[in-house]
C-alpha cells in the first residue's frame, strides 16, 4: 500500500511541474517581448540623443600640416626628411595623434654580410616614439619653449589646434 501511494504521488506531481514550467516559459516570453518592444527602442533613443549632444560639443579634426609625401617604389620613404614630413602630416590631422605623437624616423636598411651591396640603401619609416631602439632618430628639434608643439611649431595658447 505504501508503494502504491508513493507511485501515485510521483505521478500526481508531474502535471504540477509541467504547469509550473509552462507558466515560467510564458512569463519569460512576455518579458522578452516587453524588452524588445519597449526597452530596446528607448535605449536606442537615449543613445542617439547622447551621440547628438556629444557631436555638437566636439571639434572637427585639424587640417594636416604640410604636404603628404609619396612613398618610393619599395614602399618606404627615400629620405629621413620625407619620413618625418609624413609623420607630421599624419599626426597633425588628428587631435589624438597631435597630442601624443613625437615623430621619430629610422632607416630600415641593414648591411648583411656575404650579400652584394644594394643600390638602394634608403628605406626610411616613421613612428610615434623611439621604442624601437637607438636607430630611431628624433625628427623635429624642439627648443623647449613654452608655446611650442612636438613638431617645433609655435602655438597660440588662446587658439589651440585641439581642445583639452
Amino acid at each position: 500500500l505504501a508503494q502504491a501511494t508513493a507511485a501515485q504521488v510521483r505521478n500526481s506531481t508531474k502535471p504540477v511541474l509541467q504547469r509550473k514550467s509552462t507558466l515560467s516559459m510564458a512569463v519569460a516570453r512576455r518579458i522578452a517581448l516587453f524588452m524588445a518592444l519597449v526597452v530596446a527602442p528607448a535605449a536606442g533613443r537615449i543613445l542617439r540623443t547622447a551621440l547628438e549632444v556629444d557631436s555638437s560639443l566636439g571639434q572637427p579634426p585639424p587640417a594636416p600640416e604640410g604636404d603628404g609625401v609619396e612613398r618610393a617604389k619599395d614602399g618606404a620613404f627615400a629620405a629621413k626628411g620625407e619620413a618625418c614630413q609624413a609623420c607630421r602630416f599624419a599626426a597633425t590631422g588628428s587631435c589624438a595623434m597631435y597630442k601624443s605623437c613625437v615623430c621619430y624616423a629610422t632607416n630600415a636598411h641593414f648591411n648583411v654580410g656575404g650579400v652584394p651591396d644594394p643600390t638602394d640603401t634608403n628605406h626610411w619609416a616613421w613612428a610615434c616614439g623611439n621604442e624601437g631602439g637607438s636607430k630611431y632618430e628624433l625628427c623635429f628639434a624642439v627648443s623647449n619653449e613654452l608655446y611650442e608643439d612636438t613638431f617645433g611649431d609655435k602655438i597660440d595658447p588662446n587658439n589651440p589646434k585641439c581642445l583639452q
